[in-house]
């Protein structure tokens, strides 16, 4: 780039007698800059297996584009930024990924360290681990509301949380709330008002506090029927839905907000093949949230 036609230097701060520069990091800030260097480390890891073997001295862990926490965001902003490129991202483009200099994948590493949970993280960390790991593509103001919980654990036990700690925190605090209502069977029909309006009623088993219990209502959708057949002052503020995945066999995803009384607002998550009968149960999710907060 200025001349030179050789550069002599080291493996990863290793060897400085023949030269102080890395050669790896050399090559690879040429290959950021779209310069191929002619040399392959699309296995980084072995490369430094290598490296650390003969000399018998560890890379340390922010060294550059090898690492262990070299591509790994712990901050809040980063992580919100990083969920951001990566949806922006599309495959064959050029690799624009903020504090990502290089793409993990073209050296062998995985994505799974990109992002990663502790108490400095905000909302994206979180919501980036639950939708790439778990398929939950959470509403924004359900990203928030879930990072309080994260926050709690995290300063609690002063440790990072990878992604199953967070869906175990996730499931416990929105898919487990059963508790004093639970679902049970149902049966929704329709029929035409006054006005020639279609109407929808619901007759269904509410299992409270393990006695079941039969309610009826009507609305002008299935879920605003069960709302009022509920018998509950629930004021519906939000609703948001998608599939899990694939094919006629996946679940669908329901997260509802809710306002119950004069309490501040909360969501509820429910999962169903039936993405009805999801909403039910997303809607109990949150009334058993602020039921139990209560006690």
């Amino acid at each position: 780039m200025a001349g030179a036609d050789r550069v002599e230097g080291c493996i990863f701060g290793s060897g400085e007698r023949t030269g102080n520069v890395d050669l790896v990091t050399l090559a690879l800030n040429l290959y950021t800059q779209g310069i191929h260097p002619g040399l392959d480390f699309s296995d980084i890891d072995a490369v430094r297996n290598t490296a650390e073997y003969c000399n018998q001295l560890p890379v340390h862990p922010r060294h550059p584009y090898v690492g262990d926490l070299v591509f790994t965001a712990f901050s809040g902003s980063h992580q919100d930024a990083i969920k951001k490129g990566f949806a922006k991202q599309k495959p064959d483009a050029p690799w624009e990924v903020p504090y990502l200099p290089i793409d993990p994948a073209d050296l062998g590493r995985s994505y799974d360290a990109v992002i990663r949970v502790n108490s400095q993280s905000g909302k994206g960390g979180v919501s980036y681990l639950l939708e790439n790991e778990h398929g939950f593509n959470l509403p924004r103001r359900l990203q928030i509301e879930f990072s309080r919980a994260i926050q709690k654990v995290t300063d609690q036990t002063g440790k990072e949380v990878n992604g199953n700690a967070v869906y175990d925190i996730f499931s416990n605090e929105y898919l487990k709330q059963t508790h004093p209502y639970s679902l049970g069977q149902h049966q929704i029909s329709t029929f035409s008002d006054a006005q020639n309006n279609q109407r929808f009623k619901i007759n269904a088993e509410l299992i409270k506090d393990s006695q079941t219990v039969t309610i009826s209502g009507e609305g002008n959708g299935a879920l605003s029927a069960f709302i009022d057949a509920l018998d509950l002052p629930i004021q519906f503020m939000d609703y948001h839905e998608h599939a899990m995945g694939s094919g006629e066999s996946t679940n669908a995803v329901c997260y509802v907000e809710l306002r119950l009384g004069d309490s501040q607002t909360g969501f509820g998550v429910g999962i169903h093949k039936d993405i009805v009968t999801a909403s039910f149960v997303a809607v109990l999710s949150a009334i058993n949230r602020h039921l139990n907060s209560k006690n």
